[in-house]
């Protein structure tokens, strides 16, 4: 009995032993839970870092449909309200002189109105619907909207309402085209032709009039060359992925310089994707495999590198598509975080340019 008695003993301490160590606990982490956080503020975001001049600054962030409707109401909140639908997997992205945002996603192009205070869709359904939209260009002189699709092998022309004008690239012409830019002035489509390695050039009203280069690695030579941009003056910048550098052509397909190279030291790439020109001729170059953008003047000199790799608002993963406004507001597709990140390019006015990147 005695043993037996000895051994309720020490049963019952361990039973109080275990019974304060699990209030130490609970006290410690509801100590932690009501210990201050530091929240992720994206609006801190700035590059170069302090003490440098900030150049570039986040904005805002566009993914789904509540962030473009009206704040929930109280009827809203208390019953809740259909799933909203949110970005799978976008890639190119412009905006139009209205401020919608445009951006291309699996089988449609998903429009981001903030001013109507709605989203909608282009190319889901109809006639024509697109199966995967890539680069895009948005035409201000007659305010169309061009669609590259990959797997139609077409770029399709869209009124912004939605409603196909007409496709361009013929049975055979395109294979697998990632990008588009107009020449409005001169009458002139360009098209990545990507697997085909060249420029294939178009008119506006859709007839093939030439390719540009062939497949190689010297200058005005391709390597599935992907995104494309035109400057004011009507050269034609190329990101020629497969060599890991940007050509600069002339509006008659002259080569004209070369940006970038393949390396891991700033100015060079590893995956170039997506390119802008903003309105002070500067040029914004993606890397898929930097998870950053790399700008550059005309000239060719290395201005500024930046961006973070992450999830939350501001930084990156896997960027593609890029495109800046006339209000130097800079909107970057982060293709495996599923979102559009918008950044203002800050400019002094004792400043002719960004600061030379060290």
């Amino acid at each position: 009995m005695m043993v037996k008695k000895g051994g309720a003993e020490v049963l019952s301490k361990r039973i109080v032993y275990r019974f304060i160590y699990f209030v130490f606990l609970s006290l410690f982490f509801v100590g932690c839970e009501t210990a201050p956080k530091e929240q992720w503020d994206p609006f801190k975001l700035v590059w170069p870092l302090p003490p440098e001049k900030p150049r570039i600054k986040y904005y805002d962030t566009l993914r789904t449909e509540e962030d473009v409707k009206p704040k929930k109401g109280i009827a809203q909140t208390l019953f809740g309200e259909e799933r909203q639908f949110s970005l799978l997997k976008p890639y190119g992205v412009v905006v139009d002189d209205e401020g919608r945002v445009y951006v291309s996603d699996v089988g449609r192009v998903v429009v981001f109105d903030k001013k109507g205070q709605r989203l909608y869709f282009i190319g889901d359904r109809g006639v024509v619907k697109l199966m995967r939209p890539l680069g895009m260009f948005y035409d201000k002189k007659d305010k169309l909207l061009y669609v590259a699709d990959s797997v139609l092998d077409r770029v399709i022309v869209f009124t912004l309402d939605g409603r196909p004008v007409r496709e361009i690239g013929q049975k055979g012409e395109l294979k697998d085209p990632g990008g588009v830019a107009v020449d409005s002035i001169r009458n002139r489509v360009y098209v990545t032709n990507t697997k085909n390695h060249v420029i294939s050039v178009f008119n506006t009203e859709g007839y093939f009039i030439e390719n540009l280069g062939e497949r190689g690695v010297d200058p005005g030579y391709f390597n599935f060359p992907t995104q494309i941009a035109i400057d004011s003056e009507g050269n034609i910048y190329v990101v020629d992925t497969g060599n890991f550098r940007v050509q600069a052509l002339s509006p008659e397909g002259k080569f004209i310089r070369q940006y970038g190279s393949l390396g891991v030291r700033f100015g060079q790439f590893a995956r170039p994707k997506g390119i802008a020109i903003s309105p002070q001729n500067y040029l914004f170059v993606t890397d898929a495999m930097f998870h950053g953008v790399t700008v550059f003047d005309k000239e060719g000199n290395l201005l500024l590198t930046w961006g973070s790799r992450g999830w939350a608002k501001g930084l990156f993963d896997l960027p593609a598509g890029i495109f800046i406004d006339n209000n130097n507001l800079i909107y970057v597709v982060s293709q495996w975080t599923a979102k559009v990140d918008i950044f203002q390019l800050i400019t002094y006015p004792e400043d002719e340019r960004p600061p030379q990147a060290k």
